[in-house]
């Protein structure tokens, strides 16, 4: 799925506020793509910017 967050930047390069990228560098958070909801899930999970509530 294509589906993106409304405050996800599509360019790969970190927005204001996303010093730290999934998965540790910038390659990796690039690579990560998720095919479902379920990962989409688990990838905002694993985003160090946007802890759970």
């Amino acid at each position: 799925m294509d589906e993106r967050r409304s405050d996800e930047e599509t360019s790969g390069t970190p927005t204001a506020g996303d010093e730290h990228p999934v998965g540790g560098d910038e390659t990796t958070e690039e690579q990560l793509e998720a095919d479902n909801a379920v990962e989409q899930d688990t990838l905002e999970t694993l985003d160090p910017d946007n802890p759970p509530a």
